[in-house]
């Protein structure tokens, strides 16, 4: 693990030239560009002609769930007339649909009403026909006497009745509102209905052939990002009469590669060592194992680049935690299983790639957590066989437990506050990490150790590292009465953390809470499921492995929530807040972007 060394690139040359370079520098693919003028901050990712219209044409063709075999040949391919299709096809269909919604709310209210056409006025003494929902118990409201109706339906709660009057009956006169049914027979909405659902069959194939563009659409956008990125940088270099300035940042072992790059382009390089003043950015690089570290420290914060990579013990110490939280050997298994049927899902991508190492890690870790506590989807392994020797772990002994996650934490949190003092340079940098070691440890051993020797090794480890903070509590010169009182305040305010090595130590506690509170609720619903099939002869077996499958599916997402948060949670609050010093900014490669589907 490490933050790769870099050096500062200055390519200079012809102003003609410079979009010839810009292109080569973005095949290349390795430089972070520094901004020598400012952009316009307006300019968009895709240029006028592809637009979002592009975008979201990519989109809905890569949405469908039936794609034809991609086009690949460019010469058939005509972008504006591709779109426009797209983007008509997108308005028509959900068009389409909206209508076929709307048409089967129509039809369920009007079928109760039976086929029916309105006849004129006339022939039915200019009176009209009025439609009412009854509840079947306010029949008994409606008076009959005076009013012309029939009762055209009714079922088990609703009485569908049709009154005939020239004016609609006043307020009161029917126990309920009177329904608006339309004037179109039922047997038209029906016919209405299947021309629609024709028509969006149509739709949904025409959506289905034009998805054989859409490797090619996406090709098209790459061309065009990468474009609108060429311009962008082309408004960031120095310009001069006819000489122009392309500044970056680069990795330093490929000086050599960029010399061979400037002598092919015709320009000139220059080489500029990082100074106090400058603020590269941090390019984090860990062996192929430990890549996914990078994307769990780069989610929360990136170190400066002065710093040190914290990659590799973030990955390891996030699968420990995750595993410690969810705890249960059927759990990791069976969530294993899963990764490996979808394995293909994370093949199409490097990061995914890196998620499902990561993934089946986790699960492992969950696995051998369960083991070790002895919980196989809440249930013991029985006395004396196999497994039940390998379980070590008594989640339920409440003293040990405590004792295993603040010694894990105050390893942890000594982890952070050592590399801290090995990267630092002046003396507070390095001493106080030092110091703030042996206040954690020897309030473990204080803790761990009573009763014993370690006890009394504690306390002065304890003294020694807060007299080693507050001496070290600044790099401030002492020339002055004034600045010797202004060295006293700075090392009284480094000794106020320990109320936060204090806290952060006991934040560790959450990783047995949590794995309690799983391995506890999965006890539950195995419990409740056995009463339940004892409790209900024959279809309680049924019932217990409903609520079996269910229970165990909520306490798996709840321990995936848990473990991610939590999990991460102490590595980027706790371990980064005692390990890390600055924030930094990630490297960002001018590069050209991938065609993806």
């Amino acid at each position: 693990m490490s933050i790769v060394p870099l050096i500062k690139v200055n390519m200079v040359g012809v102003l003609d030239d410079k979009d010839t370079v810009l292109e080569a520098a973005q095949a290349f693919g390795s430089l972070h560009l520094i901004p020598l003028v400012s952009a316009q901050k307006e300019l968009e990712a895709v240029p006028a002609g592809l637009g979002r219209d592009a975008v979201d044409a990519l989109r809905w063709l890569v949405d469908c769930s039936d794609q034809r075999r991609p086009e690949t040949r460019a010469d058939k391919f005509d972008l504006d007339d591709v779109v426009e299709k797209t983007l008509k096809n997108r308005k028509a269909l959900k068009t389409c649909q909206d209508l076929l919604a709307k048409l089967e709310r129509r039809i369920q209210d009007v079928e109760p009403w039976g086929e029916f056409s309105f006849s004129d006025l006339a022939e039915i003494g200019d009176n009209r026909l009025w439609f009412y929902v009854v509840p079947n118990g306010k029949l008994r409201e409606i008076d009959p006497s005076d009013k012309i109706l029939e009762t055209v339906h009714r079922d088990r709660f609703r009485s569908y009745i049709v009154l005939l009057a020239p004016e609609e009956p006043e307020t009161g006169a029917m126990p309920v509102p009177r329904t608006h049914v339309g004037a179109i027979p039922l047997s038209a909405l029906r016919q209405r209905h299947e021309d629609a659902a024709i028509d969006l069959e149509e739709l949904e194939l025409e959506r289905q052939a034009l998805t054989k563009w859409r490797f090619v659409l996406a090709q098209n956008l790459a061309a065009a990002r990468d474009t609108s990125a060429r311009r962008r940088a082309a408004l960031e270099t120095a310009d001069t009469g006819r000489v122009f300035v392309l500044q970056a940042w680069a990795r330093r072992d490929q000086v050599s590669e960029i010399e061979t790059l400037a002598s092919k382009l015709g320009i000139a390089a220059l080489f500029e060592d990082v100074t106090e003043e400058d603020a590269p950015p941090t390019l984090l690089e860990n062996a192929h194992a430990m890549e996914a570290g990078e994307d769990l420290v780069e989610f929360y914060q990136t170190p400066g680049y002065r710093d040190w990579d914290p990659s590799a013990i973030v990955y390891v110490s996030f699968i420990v935690f995750f595993g410690m939280i969810m705890t249960d050997a059927g759990y990791g298994l069976l969530l294993l299983l899963f990764l490996f049927l979808f394995r293909k899902k994370f093949a199409g991508s490097a990061l995914g790639r890196r998620m499902y190492r990561m993934s089946c890690w986790l699960m492992v870790s969950t696995a051998a957590f369960g083991v070790a506590t002895g919980s196989y989807f809440g249930v013991a392994p029985p006395e004396g066989s196999i497994l039940n020797h390998f379980k070590i772990l008594h989640l339920k002994d409440v003293d040990t437990m405590m004792k295993i996650t603040l010694t894990i934490g105050v390893v942890h949190i000594v982890i952070a506050n050592f590399l801290r003092a090995w990267h630092e340079r002046t003396p507070s940098g390095r001493y106080q990490p030092v110091g703030w070691c042996l206040v954690a440890l020897g309030g473990l051993a204080t803790f761990l150790g009573q009763g014993t020797v370690v006890a009394t090794i504690g306390p002065t480890s304890v003294i020694f590292g807060l007299l080693l903070v507050g001496f070290f509590g600044s790099d401030r010169k002492v020339d002055s009465v004034a600045s010797g009182g202004l060295r006293i305040f700075d090392g009284l305010a480094a000794l106020a953390r320990i109320v936060n090595i204090f806290s952060d130590v006991l934040s560790y506690m959450r990783l047995f809470a949590l794995g309690l509170a799983a391995a506890s609720l999965a006890e539950t619903i195995n419990s409740l499921s056995g009463q339940l099939n004892q409790s209900v002869p024959g279809i309680g077996i049924l019932i217990a492995i409903l609520v079996l499958a269910i229970g165990h599916a909520i306490n798996i997402g709840l321990g995936l929530i848990a473990g991610c948060v939590h999990g991460l949670r102490l590595n980027v609050i706790e371990f980064f807040n005692w390990g890390l010093k600055d924030e930094g900014t990630p490297f960002r490669p001018f590069k050209k972007e991938e065609t993806r589907l």
